[in-house]
């Protein structure tokens, strides 16, 4: 009955652009994961309201992540090993944290700028830990101004900031990659009228794209040096 329950309840929120029955479908099977993931993380990470969420300084992008099976999409297309430092720009509530450090890894850090999300991630990331293979830390700072660690190998991007804070961003990965030299991958997903703020990065090169499934208009692309 409770499975039920929570088929109907996914079918009613079924957007109206899930128009055939195959997307309307792999909405609902969508919705279900996100819930399974929450309820297995036993965290919540879906409204930041709820969690403190001030007014978003200019180019920073509000808190919205990933759906979840989007999130373990992207996780999975950056082939983590145990080799890997996980980095998540604008980890919000800690969605990608998370999944990440499902994955034995070096270690998983978030940088978030607004401090009430970043303690609610920690927050989540501390009742998850049972879940977790991988130590994981967030940082309360500016992107634009924080020096990226050299030993970061994978870096996620969501869609946080754009304009002089990206560049900054951007600025600062490529000084730790000229002080010690090594592989990167970087995972950036945005709207698709949205321009790809790493195109124009020529010390990247894109290495795979992802569609966002029943989340249309949505564009993930993997790139490395």
């Amino acid at each position: 009955m409770e499975t039920w329950t929570r088929l109907r309840r996914l079918a009613s929120i079924i957007p109206r652009g899930a128009s055939s029955p195959i997307d309307r479908l792999r909405w609902a099977l969508a919705q279900a994961e996100s819930h399974g993931w929450e309820r297995y993380f036993g965290v919540d990470t879906r409204r930041a309201a709820a969690h403190g969420q001030t007014a978003v300084p200019a180019e920073s992008i509000a808190y919205e992540p990933l759906p979840w099976f989007l999130v373990r999409h992207a996780v999975g297309a950056l082939e983590l090993s145990h080799d890997d430092v996980f980095l998540d720009y604008g980890a919000g509530l800690g969605r990608a944290l998370l999944m990440a450090a499902r994955t034995k890894l070096k270690r998983v850090v978030g940088v978030e700028l607004l401090k009430p999300l970043a303690d609610s991630a920690t927050k989540n990331v501390l009742t998850a830990r049972h879940r977790l293979r991988t130590p994981v830390e967030v940082v309360v700072a500016d992107a634009a101004a924080w020096d990226v660690p050299d030993d970061v190998t994978v870096a996620y991007l969501f869609n946080p900031f754009v304009g002089t804070v990206m560049a900054a961003a951007q600025a600062k990965i490529r000084a730790s990659l000229t002080r010690r030299p090594r592989s990167l991958r970087v995972l950036y997903a945005h709207a698709d009228d949205q321009p790809d703020l790493f195109a124009a990065c020529d010390w990247l090169r894109p290495r795979r794209q992802l569609g966002g499934g029943i989340y249309k208009g949505l564009t993930l692309r993997v790139y490395g040096n």
